[in-house]
């Protein structure tokens, strides 16, 4: 009704619009105001019509003629009468005129205009309201055309992504992104345009890839599986040089690429060597098959009738070694089965200096090609390579006998193994040695015993520690066999295979011995793969321990905790170590966890750590000498079985202390068995283990950061750092996972992740680079939205990567030269560090001190960089020769730069001048180098000797 009355209002004004005298009443005048308001509400409506009516009538009349009279009109009672008759309070029919809403008009703006009002109000409510609604239209209107330009932005960009026919890939994206302000939409669209860039750049990488695989396949004719690594730069060294120099701008040069081998040279000088030596060791033994020597020593023998037998020959001896171990293989194939089980696959393949397998081999090749390069030049160095690649028959041979021999060792080294834990009923970890002497004294009844006696005398000698506690762990157990069957005349594998499976047949397990073995190994296992999955934290390895302790105790209700020694310097006159309890079961927390135990206070917990034995109370309430943390225990809660075993290392040295007890246990059987002792000494051990890995790897991640520190101020070019721990996958996911520990950013600002990130392959696409880099265990650079990645993988000992450096370059630059040797230079010490501490654990190899500071700190890692990279200035302050010395011998005054320079090296060199005339006296520096030293320093040479601070160099030169 309203709606139909207002659009009929709007038909009449349009019919008639309102009059423009009647704003003639509007004035801003504010004297007046109120009296315009009022005549133009109250009286001007009814009085205009009146006197419009009465002029409209003096004229029908013709009053204004002054030849005509009208002596019955009257105009003030005709207005009057207008007035009566129209009064507004009865009469509401008169149909306003348009001068008549013009002024109501103007009435409106009056009222407006009057001050603390209802209409005064209510105007300005309405001002406002009409002013929001206008801006919010408009910034409707700017919203939609915002959107649509958002939405055609979105759209031309996916043209490049791909072909998206139903255009619902930009409105999927923009449903994200419309509450974006521009700015951050403007972000997004870079990102998006350089993820575009990196996806045509991964389906160019992915045809090279293919391009490089097909290579490799034609260059390895002989289907061993790998390629000559040496041949193969030495082709790339030939192909870049050839190249014309605008040519040479797409390639990298391989002379100055990071590919791995100055960084880790002296890892595959030991893998080379390595190798002569497993193939002379194969030499020397009468087998059937051809030996490694005759190909070497006679290479111009062999033509194609020769390469055949050749092959015949491997093939031969790998028939025969099948033949000979499948005897007992078929004894052990549970055992073999249930280690093949419990075995997480291995990620990545080892470092070789000497040959490249198919992942290494297309890596390089990525490397080499750089990004961005176009494909016909990828084509033309394919072609190259495949004309210029050869491979002699000799060559081919060689390479065979080095696959087999790998997989004969590998086959080896399984069916040992499972010798050893078939051998080991109680998975304790060890053997005795004179039982395992005692059975081979027994092998080909007993002709053999000098043999045995041989073998044992080259084992004690080579592991003196081993020998003294005569145990025998997985590795020495193999290392023993193998020396036995050195002794041995005929083939190694027929002997191995012949001593496996006669000590195969000198034990029996019975079906339930067998699956209570198998489940404890499960156990030991987990702890060991709680370490390697801990990210450097001991809290999942003490969960692993403490979570199965009842389930493997024969269902006795079992307490443990978990006690490291500790130096006491607090209270020394208590005994100079103590022990700490750093874990221990639930309901044993309140009264355990934390707890100190010194020498002075009952127990005997201390005795185990002085004997390096296990000590077993059966009766704890009948023993008298035990320390119990419970004070209010009852007595008839002290009723149990006590059990303490030392936790040693690779050494042999005792750092900490397992204990359990069956206090808990309210049955009568409460006692430790002797297979349940046996048992939990494999569990010390495998703890052990899982300690000093974890040990280890923190060991470098603390010495990762200190190479941070120093490289910091070296290459400002880099952005940032992140370091990566590789994890072993479990049962569910089988590929391997990288965590993140440590981040630095470009203002050298360190942070630890107590909580690291894990990233997975499948869920970090535009991070397969770090993947990449380990599995082929090479550096491998990587351009990633704008910036250029480096991944540099941390090898161990074996030459697979552990964990890995990604190293970011700031935007829009490279690194110069001299930041590059800079990089190198803490990359090589940084592995040498790396490869020193994870050998530190070895039963082979002990740890080595050079800085006396390296015997009193326990942060032996930090320390450990300074300390190679103090050697490395030795070494090349001996390398510089005296034609240096034209330079800083002219100096009378010299700078204090070039004396400190001076001063350094000599320090270096002789620690003991520290403070001295010999020093602090220029003519007496130069003097005292004349006499000492074969050769004198320009400050030209000397840029290395900024590699240590300052305060590094006063705090341990004199250390040296």
């Amino acid at each position: 009704m309203i709606c139909a009355q207002k659009a009929k209002e709007e038909k009449a004004k349009k019919r008639e619009p309102c009059d423009g005298l009647c704003q003639e009443w509007f004035s801003k005048e504010k004297g007046s105001l109120d009296a315009r308001t009022y005549l133009a509400d109250k009286l001007l409506p009814t009085l205009i019509p009146g006197v419009e009516k009465l002029l409209m009538e003096v004229e029908r009349k013709d009053v204004l003629t002054s030849a005509t009279e009208h002596a019955k009109f009257d105009p003030i009672t005709f207005l009057g009468e207008y007035l009566m008759r129209h009064n507004p309070q009865y009469d509401t029919c008169t149909k306003p005129g348009p001068y008549l809403r013009g002024l109501d008009a103007v009435t409106e703006e009056l009222k407006r205009e009057i001050p603390d009002t209802a209409s005064e109000r209510l105007a300005r409510m309405k001002s406002e309201v009409k002013t929001k609604r206008k801006e919010r239209e408009q910034a409707d209107r700017m919203k939609h055309q915002q959107k649509e330009m958002r939405k055609a932005a979105l759209a031309t960009q996916f043209k490049e992504w791909t072909a998206d026919v139903s255009g619902r890939i930009p409105v999927y994206v923009h449903s994200y992104t419309e509450n974006f302000p521009n700015d951050a939409f403007q972000e997004v669209l870079k990102h998006l345009s350089q993820c575009a860039a990196d996806f045509q750049e991964s389906i160019r990488r992915d045809t090279c890839k293919q391009m490089f695989i097909d290579l490799f396949l034609h260059c390895d004719r002989g289907q061993v599986g790998v390629l000559d690594r040496a041949q193969i730069l030495g082709m790339l060294e030939q192909f870049y040089e050839r190249s014309s120099v605008c040519a040479r701008r797409r390639f990298c040069n391989p002379k100055e690429c990071m590919w791995g081998v100055s960084i880790i040279q002296h890892q595959s000088v030991l893998l080379e060597q390595k190798s002569k030596n497993l193939n002379a060791k194969s030499a020397n033994r009468s087998r059937p098959s051809i030996s490694t020597d005759s190909v070497c020593t006679q290479p111009t023998r062999l033509g194609s009738t020769g390469l055949r037998s050749a092959l015949q020959s491997v093939q031969h001896s790998r028939q025969l070694a099948v033949t000979h171990g499948a005897h007992c293989l078929s004894d052990l194939h549970p055992t073999v089965a249930d280690i093949q089980s419990r075995r997480a696959p291995r990620f990545g393949s080892p470092f070789d200096g000497s040959c490249l397998n198919l992942p290494r081999f297309v890596q390089l090749m990525e490397t080499f090609v750089g990004e961005g390069i176009a494909l016909p030049a990828v084509k033309e160095l394919v072609g190259f390579i495949k004309e210029e690649y050869k491979q002699t028959e000799e060559e081919k041979v060689k390479q065979l006998e080095k696959a087999h021999l790998t997989s004969r060792l590998t086959r080896r080294e399984l069916l040992l193994e499972a010798l050893f834990e078939k051998w080991d009923i109680d998975a304790s970890g060890f053997l005795e040695m004179k039982e395992v002497e005692a059975a081979m004294n027994a092998f080909k009844e007993g002709m053999e015993k000098e043999a045995v006696r041989k073998a044992k005398n080259h084992f004690c000698s080579r592991y003196p520690q081993l020998g003294r506690v005569g145990k025998l762990s997985p590795k020495a157990f193999q290392a023993f066999l193998e020396l036995v069957a050195s002794e041995l005349t005929g083939g190694e594998d027929e002997v191995i295979d012949n001593i496996v499976e006669f000590l195969t047949t000198r034990v029996e397990r019975s079906h339930r011995q067998c699956l209570q073995s198998s489940a404890r190994r499960r156990w030991l296992h987990n702890i060991q793969q709680a370490a390697e999955s801990s990210g450097a934290r001991m809290d999942p390895v003490y969960d692993a321990v403490l979570k199965d302790a009842e389930a493997h105790g024969d269902n006795k209700k079992i307490s443990a905790y978990i006690a490291l020694l500790e130096e006491n310097q607090l209270s020394p006159e208590r005994g100079q170590t103590l022990l700490r309890y750093v874990t221990c079961t639930t309901d044993d927390a309140p009264y355990v966890l934390n707890q100190t135990l010194y020498r002075d206070m009952k127990g005997v917990s201390f005795a185990a750590v002085e004997e390096k034995k296990p000590i077993h109370v059966p009766r704890v309430q009948l023993h008298g000498n035990i320390h119990f943390w419970n004070q209010d225990r009852p007595a008839e809660q002290r009723r149990g079985s006590f059990l303490v075993l030392p936790l040693q290392d690779a050494h042999w040295r005792v750092f900490g202390t397992l204990g359990l007890d069956t206090l808990r246990d309210q049955s009568e059987k409460t006692i430790f068995l002797t297979h349940e002792i046996s048992f939990y000494q494999g569990v010390s051990h495998a703890f052990s283990k899982a300690y000093q890995h974890v040990c280890a790897l923190g060991s470098v991640l603390q010495m990762a950061l200190t190479a941070l520190d120093w490289l910091h101020h070296r290459v400002p070019s880099i952005h940032a750092v992140s370091t990566y721990l590789v994890e072993p996958g479990n049962d569910q996911m089988r590929d391997y996972a990288l965590r993140r520990t440590i981040t630095t950013d470009t203002t050298g600002q360190k942070e630890i992740h107590t909580s690291p990130v894990l990233l997975l392959r499948e869920e970090n696409l535009f991070r397969d680079y770090l993947f990449k880099c380990i599995d082929c265990s090479e550096v491998v650079c990587r351009s990633v939205c704008g910036e250029q990645h480096i991944a540099v993988p941390l090898r161990d000992p074996s030459g697979r990567a552990l964990g890995l450096f990604d190293i970011s370059i700031r935007p829009h630059q490279t690194l110069s030269s001299h930041e590059h040797k800079e990089l190198q230079r803490m990359l090589k010490m940084t592995q040498a560090a790396c490869s020193e501490i994870l050998k530190m654990p070895s039963e082979e190899t002990k740890a080595s001190c050079v800085l006396e500071a390296e015997h009193r700190n326990v942060r032996h890692a930090g320390i450990l960089f300074h300390r190679l990279m103090l050697q490395d200035l030795r070494e090349r302050i001996q390398k510089l020769n005296a034609e240096s010395f034209a330079e800083i011998k002219s100096y009378e005054d010299p700078p204090a730069l070039v004396h400190n320079t001076m001063k350094a090296v000599l320090l270096l060199l002789h620690p003991e001048w520290e403070g001295t005339e010999k020093i602090e006296n220029w003519n007496q520096c130069i003097l005292v180098r004349r006499l000492f030293l074969p050769f004198s320093l320009p400050l030209s040479d000397l840029a290395f000797l900024e590699v240590l601070p300052a305060s590094f160099l006063q705090a341990n030169l004199s250390q040296l």
